[in-house]
């Protein structure tokens, strides 16, 4: 006879080996990630107030074992010791180990407390949770050697217009520079490769009539568009030597420049409509769409206007200084005309009271609008970081150099390899200048 408690206590004792078992087959059948990457990778340090590590961006290279800052740090930063945060796959797997390898060569295990001498840092060497898989990154920390910010100069050209000369502008026009001047009976033109700015040959131009105002002329979509004020009439020319009039419906008093948030190719200008000075969009005057009126004391001639266009913000706007208004009068204005739902608005810039802007040049460079003025007897520049809202004298590292004599109302152009090019205006003896200055702030000089 068995005894039923005997079988009971087998039962039981068979159900704990049972669950047991299974217990250990869990453990068993875990599985730690043989992922070794790394997935985000930042750096702090309490010694940079200005936040500029803890907002610098890594790339991290997966194929080449790379992890580096694309865009360098500022000229002479210097941050000794400072804080890393490296993450893997998931926070809930986390590395069996990680490794830093410094100069000269010597390896720790590193803990996410640690500080790091960061400029000796060399390599992280990550092992995977599952205690086998490694993977290896080099560590490049790029910091600007040398100002980015200095602005260097050279003259490309010198004496390269006949005299006499009158006014003059210059534009680009199809990978050609060329400058139009009056020498007091008729217009001429030279033209240049706009790689060199330095071998010039006369343009034989045709249909351009005597009286164009110069300074009215700019170029959209590959042509280019100048105004006769005597007449109200506007020119055209696709290669800049031969030119025809438009008929436009009404009399165009100013060319302003092409809107950057319209459609492509509308360009901006003001025309006497009934009476009245009255905002007109267009694309190549042949077709005129009345805006709104144009504000009091608006320049009418002889301004320098630049477009604001800047691809990470909603800035997008035509800036406007110096000239003269309808009632003859000097601007001393900086003007920002936006346009919205077929109205154009404005707003002043503050400048500072003692700044004046009469024959000062506007143009747009390393994102941001500059300004060229004269002041205590030299040229300087501003720039406005503000969307032209306020201005700021730059810094000793981007003034002119000193053969680059004292001038107002150049032509000031900027291309796609980051240059800046100013060509003649008047000096401070009220003569007209013919020479070509190229520029560019060094932090472009290694792309």
């Amino acid at each position: 006879m068995i005894s039923k408690y005997f079988s009971l206590a087998w039962l039981l004792v068979l159900n704990l080996l049972l669950l047991s078992s299974c217990l250990n087959s869990d453990v068993e059948e875990t599985e730690f990630s043989p992922d070794a990457q790394i997935y985000a990778f930042s750096l702090s340090s309490a010694t940079d107030t200005s936040d500029v590590l803890s907002a610098t961006k890594f790339t991290i290279d997966q194929i080449n074992g790379k992890i580096f800052n694309k865009d360098p740090l500022p000229y002479l930063f210097r941050a000794d010791s400072v804080l890393l945060n490296i993450t893997g796959v998931s926070t809930y797997s986390p590395y069996a180990l990680v490794q830093l390898t410094l100069d000269p060569d010597s390896t720790y295990n590193w803990i996410q407390s640690d500080s790091v001498a960061i400029a000796r840092l060399k390599k992280i060497i990550t092992t995977a949770p599952d205690g086998i898989t490694k993977k290896s990154y080099e560590f490049q920390l790029n910091i600007y050697q040398e100002d980015p910010y200095f602005l260097g100069w050279e003259q490309r050209s010198s004496g390269y217009l006949p005299a006499p000369v009158v006014s003059q502008k210059t534009i680009a026009l199809k990978n050609r520079f060329i400058t139009y001047f009056n020498t007091g009976t008729a217009i001429q033109a030279k033209s240049a490769n706009s790689n060199n700015g330095a071998d010039w040959a006369t343009v034989a131009l045709t249909g351009l009539p005597s009286t164009l105002q110069l300074s009215s002329l700019i170029t959209v979509n590959n042509a280019a568009y100048g105004l006769d004020t005597t007449t109200g009439a506007v020119y055209q020319s696709a290669d800049g030597a031969n030119w025809s009039r438009i008929v436009t419906a009404h009399t165009i008093k100013a060319i302003y420049g092409e809107l950057p948030q319209a459609t492509p190719g509308n360009i901006l200008a003001a025309a006497e409509i009934n009476g009245m000075l009255t905002f007109v969009q267009t694309e190549n005057f042949s077709v005129l769409k009345p805006l709104n009126r144009l504000p009091a004391n608006l320049p009418l001639k002889d301004f320098s206007a630049t477009k604001v266009d800047i691809p990470t913000s909603y800035s997008k706007y035509l800036i406007l200084s110096g000239g003269t208004t309808s009632e003859n009068k000097s601007n001393n204005n900086i003007w920002i005309l936006l346009e919205n739902n077929g109205v154009i608005t404005h707003i002043l810039s503050r400048i500072p009271g003692t700044i004046s802007v009469n024959g000062s040049n506007l143009f747009f460079y390393d994102n941001k609008p500059y300004l060229m003025i004269t002041s205590s007897g030299k040229n300087s520049l501003m720039y406005s970081d503000n969307s032209g809202l306020d201005w700021i004298k730059a810094a000793e590292n981007q003034d002119f150099p000193s053969g680059f004599a004292e001038r107002t109302n150049a032509s000031v152009l900027t291309d796609a390899d980051n240059y800046i090019w100013i060509f003649g205006g008047i000096s401070a003896t009220q003569t007209q200048l013919a020479d070509v200055w190229k520029g560019r702030l060094s932090k472009y000089d290694s792309h």
